[in-house]
């Protein structure tokens, strides 16, 4: 595994990087690491880089969350198509129709979040990803802890 400079810089004595996350947004899109050494985590988004001590995580989290604005913004594009074709026969409408099935979909499918309780920080720190990657991720963490 080949550890950026970046991280390295970071890394104390005996601490070593044992294993590596790459993290992706809601829609894939974009993306993020997450580095786990023997004493930390260390999140790295673009030219951003947190480290979150094992022994400042009070609690784990797995969540999905569902888009609510995604449901109903899907069907309200969906009925809105729907009309356009209904009333004024026009071609565009089924355009809308399927951009709205997509978006609605894509809200109920939902992201996939880990949530970690830090010390200091007032609100959960929030990962997200596909779940077999934040599974992953959370065993390792919750080891860590003990």
């Amino acid at each position: 595994m080949l550890i950026p400079k970046e991280i390295e810089k970071y890394l104390v004595r005996d601490e070593v990087i044992e294993k590596e996350f790459y993290l992706r947004g809601r829609f894939a899109l974009t993306g993020y690491k997450v580095y786990a050494s023997n004493k930390r985590l260390f999140i790295r988004r673009g030219n951003s880089i947190r480290d979150i001590d094992y022994g400042h995580i009070a609690s784990i989290e797995l969540r999905q969350e569902h888009s609510a604005e995604g449901v109903i913004g899907g069907l309200l594009l969906v009925g809105i198509g729907a009309a356009i074709t209904w009333w004024l026969e026009f071609a565009f409408g089924w355009a809308l129709v399927a951009l709205g099935a997509i978006v609605f979909v894509l809200g109920l499918v939902g992201t996939q979040y880990m949530e970690l309780g830090v010390a200091g920080l007032t609100y959960p720190y929030k990962l997200s990803g596909h779940r077999s990657e934040l599974d992953s991720l959370f065993k390792l963490v919750r080891e860590k802890r003990i």
